[in-house]
């Protein structure tokens, strides 16, 4: 977590929402702005991520960017031949 805070930043929550931040942070004898805090810090970063795919797949959509297909993946990290053949003749 960052120790150094920032500017407050407003935001409306739906009830059920904000009644669980707070019993949270009274459960855990913290602010609602640490709860809030956290749970951005932590999963800020999967939104981020998600937008990124979104991104790009837009720009594979409008013809922006180029793919390779599985097989080329394959070949590109040495993985030649069926996975999933491979791994039941290891099971048996």
């Amino acid at each position: 977590m960052s120790s150094t805070l920032g500017s407050p930043i407003s935001v409306r929550l739906p009830k059920d929402l904000r009644d669980r931040v707070a019993a949270l942070a009274r459960t855990t004898r913290r602010s609602q702005g640490d709860i809030v805090r956290e749970v951005l810090e932590r999963d800020l970063a999967a939104l981020e991520w998600e937008q990124r795919i979104s991104d790009r797949a837009a720009a594979h959509r409008a013809g922006r960017a180029t793919a390779i297909s599985a097989e080329e993946v394959d070949q590109q990290l040495g993985l030649e031949g069926d996975p999933a053949a491979d791994a039941i003749d290891t099971i048996s």
